[in-house]
């Protein structure tokens, strides 16, 4: 196949790139407006130079292309109420969608669209995770920053069912996690990890959330499976095979890797996209079409952290600030 990834430096991109040119009976068009970017991370993952993939950096070539499939991996960050341009939410999410959809319209109808959504059409809260009769309960009134995410994705989502004559899959991912995170980006895992790095205290909230880690590998064999489909427009929750708890990735680090966290019961939640206790899914319809998960959430994080805290020539944990009183504050619950 002739496969199109849009956003190929995004993090969920990054995993499907490596594992596509592992397997390399497709060719990959690898669309990015930083295409050194991309030259970099094929070059650190050992495929510089690559025959099985081209680079683009101009998305209107997309419509020259002959694909089988086109992998739409573009995000806009969620991780900071504080400083989100929300209305890029509407616009970039728009200005992509509508590129692959006039696609699909002008170019090949028979090309399957394969969109990245959100656990967050469900909305906020998760007090239960989602199920098939899990409900959005918007106050449309009222309606908060916390709201855009979900809304985007459930209009996206919408717009997909009304073109029922188009192959288009929703993949809902709650949670992802790989070695090509970025430790920066203000999540409770990554601040999990920065706080070993940095050997510092890490701080957090008392609530012992609930997150649905996809490995790499399941994600790769979700897409796989898809990609045998033939004509399907629907959205589907994407698993793991457990999901974890808080409590038992503090206490996994702990034991492992000496992690030292504080707990305490009032702090800011500063996710743009709202408190979620419980969040992940309990529909199985992925099974429908042959997808089975391998691991469960703590196998990924376990896997997938050992070479985010990658040890230096003399066996200690590579540091940027080993400054051992320093508290990081893990104000993320996401």
């Amino acid at each position: 196949m002739n496969l199109a990834i849009l956003g190929a430096t995004s993090h969920i991109a990054k995993g499907l790139i490596q594992r596509f040119l592992a397997h390399p009976q497709h060719h990959l068009q690898l669309f990015s407006r930083n295409p050194d970017q991309v030259e970099l991370f094929l070059d650190a993952i050992g495929q510089s130079g690559s025959p099985h993939c081209s680079i683009r950096s101009d998305y209107s070539r997309l419509t020259s292309l002959s694909c089988e499939s086109i992998i739409n991996c573009i995000g806009v960050e969620t991780r900071n109420k504080l400083d989100c341009d929300f209305t890029r939410y509407f616009t970039v999410t728009e200005e992509f969608d509508n590129l692959v959809l006039s696609y699909l319209k002008t170019v090949n109808r028979n090309t399957l669209y394969l969109s990245f959504s959100s656990g967050a059409v469900y909305g906020n809260g998760f007090f239960d995770p989602a199920g098939d009769f899990t409900t959005n309960p918007i106050q449309v009134n009222h309606v908060k920053p916390e709201d855009y995410y979900g809304l985007v994705r459930l209009n996206a989502e919408a717009k997909h069912r009304v073109h029922s004559d188009l192959r288009i899959i929703d993949l809902r991912i709650f949670s992802y996690f790989s070695r090509f995170i970025n430790l920066k980006d203000g999540y409770f895992i990554t601040d999990v990890l920065e706080a070993i790095k940095n050997d510092r205290v890490l701080v957090t909230d008392d609530n012992n959330i609930v997150r649905d880690y996809l490995h790499p590998d399941d994600l790769f064999s979700m897409i796989s499976s898809c990609l045998r489909v033939r004509e399907l427009n629907t959205a589907i929750d994407v698993s793991s095979l457990q999901p974890v708890s808080k409590l038992e990735i503090l206490d996994f680090f702990a034991s492992t890797h000496r992690l030292r966290y504080e707990m305490r019961p009032t702090l800011l939640n500063s996710s743009a996209t709202g408190a979620k206790k419980n969040y992940y899914s309990t529909q199985d319809t992925s099974a429908s079409i042959g997808y089975r998960p391998q691991f469960t959430s703590m196998d990924t994080i376990r896997q997938e952290s050992k070479y985010l805290l990658a040890t230096d020539d003399q066996g200690q944990m590579s540091r940027s600030n080993s400054a051992t009183t320093g508290v990081f504050s893990g104000k993320r619950c996401d």
